[in-house]
């Protein structure tokens, strides 16, 4: 039967099925040209400590099952790219043209993508792997928050028992955390960001954290961005949360909103306020590096920031130490991390082993050092990670955080959650409901 005798619900969904791909192949074209590598300056790589040769494989040391020319797809974000000016463009460029004179029988053929919603990275790998799956690529990077999407749609392939087993021996126990899914390892981080909390020594004594009595004892200002993203909780209410016992999810896995743990963190708030420690602009902020200046300016003694904004500002520094905001001396901290993270997509065996042999190559311990150095990121390898650290003070307490930081959360229903824990924080900091209130309408939304 030709498609002329199908009936008209098969021919409108032939018909768009091709515009799809159709759209797919434009979108391809316009929005993520594949990006031609610059000129490399030199063969030598960035600047790095002088160690001891990595037990990690060169692109060599995996022969191609095929003696033809291979173009790998490689999929990035603009963040991570010979795009970005200065060193970091210049070691990813320098990065990839080393592996490929190490292979010279593969190409590496680089395009960009959004890093998240319509027509993002996640989006992309949808909507190829639906309609074109032709033009899926091998390798991705990703943001850490998509893994458990891309992974239960298989649009990416675990890495245990592929990867080379020095590497996944090697990383952080934290680093698997955020690249694994159902105990199942699909990404393996380049770097791994979370927020810590800085403060002014001569406002408060130096130590390792700062009591919620503390900070209330202080005449101060207490500055972190509570606006959160996407409309979602901000990390370091979320931290709060956690550090006093708080679950988002229940042993069923249903997403739940624990009470007495919320209407701690929010009674907290609610003390901040009375005492004019914090106020509702930092409800306008998103992110740490926004309200940054007010405490590089003296403004605030107590701040909440990055791990890469403290290593960019570090040296000029004065009178500042850094910690955790806890409710009591015996309260665990809880970091959330974050982090983008390799992938791989292809299924070919062959393939496999080529796109493998470029994850690993950015991965060598000698690389992670550089790209960390100049991302002012932590390292997923522990080799790495004691080549920075070295017997630095803020290694070692990085360190520590890693020991009970966890991924921010992903699981389904967590946008949900989230909103609802962030519309609480909203209320309380603007006025519009007490602690107890906003904590039972929260309650009752999730109910909903």
């Amino acid at each position: 039967m030709t498609l002329l005798n199908h009936n008209i619900l098969d021919n409108k969904q032939y018909f768009f099925t091709i515009i799809n791909v159709l759209l797919l192949t434009l979108l391809l074209g316009c929005q993520t040209q594949a990006t031609p590598l610059a000129k490399v300056v030199s063969d030598t790589p960035p600047t790095e400590p002088t160690v001891a040769p990595s037990s990690t494989p060169t692109p060599t040391d995996t022969p191609i099952a095929e003696n033809t020319e291979t173009t790998l797809v490689f999929w990035t974000v603009e963040q991570i790219s010979p795009n970005v000016k200065g060193d970091i463009g210049n070691f990813i460029n320098k990065s990839l043209s080393s592996f490929q004179k190490g292979k010279p029988n593969v190409k590496v053929q680089l395009f960009l993508k959004k890093a998240s919603g319509k027509g993002g990275m996640l989006d992309f790998l949808k909507t190829a792997k639906q309609v074109a799956p032709s033009i899926l690529p091998d390798v991705v990077i990703m943001n850490a928050t998509d893994l458990e999407q891309a992974y239960t749609n298989n649009l990416i392939v675990p890495l245990d028992g592929r990867l080379d087993r020095t590497i996944i021996q090697d990383l952080l126990p934290a680093a698997r955390k955020i690249g694994t899914v159902n105990e199942k390892l699909v990404g393996i981080p380049i770097g791994l960001e979370m927020q810590h909390t800085v403060y002014n020594t001569h406002t408060f004594s130096s130590a390792k954290s700062l009591l919620w009595g503390d900070i209330l004892s202080a005449s101060t200002r207490y500055v972190f961005p509570a606006k959160g993203i996407n409309g979602l909780v901000n990390d370091a209410t979320l931290s709060q949360y956690f550090s006093v016992g708080g679950r988002l999810l229940d042993d069923q896995g249903t997403p739940k909103i624990d009470e007495r743990a919320l209407q701690d963190v929010l009674k907290f708030y609610q003390e901040l306020l009375d005492k004019k420690i914090i106020d509702k602009t930092i409800l306008e902020s998103a992110t740490p590096e926004e309200l940054w200046s007010i405490y590089m300016a003296g403004e605030a003694d107590i701040a909440q920031i990055s791990v890469h904004q403290y290593l960019t500002d570090r040296e000029t520094l004065k009178n500042t130490a850094w910690g955790s905001v806890l409710k009591t001396p015996d309260t665990v901290p809880i970091p959330i991390m974050q982090g983008w993270v390799l992938t791989l997509v292809t299924d070919d065996i062959h393939r496999q082993k080529i796109a493998l042999n470029l994850l690993e190559w950015f991965l060598s311990t000698s690389n992670s050092v550089t790209w960390n150095s100049l991302n002012k990121s932590i390292p997923p390898r522990d080799t790495a990670f004691q080549r920075l650290a070295g017997n630095d003070p803020y290694w070692q307490f990085l360190a520590e955080q890693l020991n009970t930081a966890r991924p921010l959360p992903n699981f389904t229903g967590y946008d949900q959650v989230g909103r609802i824990i962030q519309q609480a924080v909203q209320q309380v900091i603007k006025g519009e409901a007490s602690p107890e209130e906003a904590t039972v309408t929260a309650i009752d939304a999730l109910a909903k």
